[in-house]
């Protein structure tokens, strides 16, 4: 369960009504991440802003493809909360279900190409400390994505550094929505995953 409560929503200023329409007609829910911010609107308003460019626009690289990097990073750095939300999310922006099934495999599955592979290194040497990225793993990136993509791509993963320590340390509450997706899914039986830290009083096991 969360360590603090969730800021009071109405109290925000009026420029964060539009935000939060925005994700809710893309999401349909808020992410209690964001309403835990919300005790500090600058901070909340800064990773809205970073969030959309790195992630929540169109950008040089496929928004589902950026989402399996985020959920490849956020599950080596061992995030509970952004591992649910991640692959979600890819599957929300057109990943297939096939492919989910398969992230775990990607060095071998004939599902990934040579370019997702070198990707996907790429999120787990850098979500490490310290960080155990390689000249190899870029030489390899370089034959398969521009310098603007990679950049996008480090983007992603360092967008999901910061929400991986957010969420951790402050046991942020998995919203319903998510949990029945994870649990439709199977995300616990399929990794291991385990949301315990992060299930608020409505969402505690009976």
């Amino acid at each position: 369960m969360a360590r603090i409560d969730i800021a009071d929503r109405s109290k925000l200023p009026q420029e964060f009504d539009e935000r939060f329409n925005i994700i809710e007609r893309s999401n349909g829910y808020i992410p209690n991440s964001y309403l835990l911010l919300a005790h500090r609107p600058p901070i909340l308003k800064a990773l809205m802003d970073l969030s959309q460019a790195v992630i929540r626009d169109e950008g040089t690289l496929d928004r589902g493809f950026r989402f399996l990097v985020a959920y490849m990073s956020s599950r080596t750095a061992g995030c509970q909360f952004c591992q649910a939300h991640n692959i979600s999310s890819a599957s929300r922006w057109g990943i297939s279900d096939e492919k989910l099934n398969a992230i775990w495999d990607y060095e071998t599955s004939p599902l990934f190409n040579e370019g997702e592979r070198a990707a996907f290194d790429l999120a787990r040497a850098a979500s490490v400390v310290p960080n155990a990225v390689t000249d190899e793993i870029f030489v390899r990136l370089k034959k398969h994505f521009t310098s603007e993509q990679i950049v996008e791509m480090v983007s992603v993963i360092a967008l999901f550094g910061w929400q991986n320590r957010l969420n951790d340390t402050l046991h942020t509450d998995l919203d319903a929505h998510t949990l029945d997706w994870a649990a439709e899914f199977g995300l616990a039986e399929k990794t291991g995953w385990n949301p315990q830290d992060h299930l608020g009083k409505s969402t505690e096991p009976a």
